[in-house]
C-alpha cells in the first residue's frame, strides 16, 4: 500500500533550515523540495517513464521563485501528461523545439 504524505505548508518550507547533508521535504504525488547544505531549495518531481517504467526526476524550479502553489500546479500538469502516457520531460523538450522553429520562421 502506498504511503500517504502530509502536504507541505508554506511555513514549513520557509522554516526549513540547511543541514550537514542534502535532505528532502515531500509534498506528495512525486513532488518534493530538495534542501542543500548551502541553503539552496529546489522543487523536484519524481515519476516513472510511461513505457520503460524507469524512475526519473525533473527539476521544476528554485524556491522561492517557484512557489508551493505553482510547483503543485506544475506537478498536476505532469500527472495529466503521465495519465495520457506522455513523458513530461520529452513533452517539454518537444515544446522547446517547436518554439525554436517558430522563432526561426519569424526571424527569416
Amino acid at each position: 500500500m502506498a504511503r500517504t504524505t502530509k502536504p507541505l505548508s508554506d511555513t514549513e518550507i520557509k522554516n526549513a533550515k540547511p543541514k550537514d547533508k542534502v535532505y528532502n521535504l515531500a509534498d506528495g504525488k512525486g513532488l518534493y523540495l530538495k534542501i542543500k547544505p548551502s541553503g539552496y531549495k529546489v522543487w523536484i518531481f519524481n515519476y516513472q517513464k510511461p513505457f520503460t517504467r524507469k524512475r526519473v526526476a525533473d527539476t521544476l524550479g528554485e524556491y522561492p521563485a517557484l512557489t508551493l502553489t505553482r510547483a503543485r500546479s506544475k506537478r498536476n500538469d505532469y500527472l495529466t501528461l503521465l495519465a495520457d502516457s506522455i513523458d513530461p520531460i520529452e513533452h517539454k523538450l518537444e515544446q522547446s523545439r517547436v518554439n525554436v522553429k517558430k522563432t526561426d520562421i519569424h526571424l527569416a
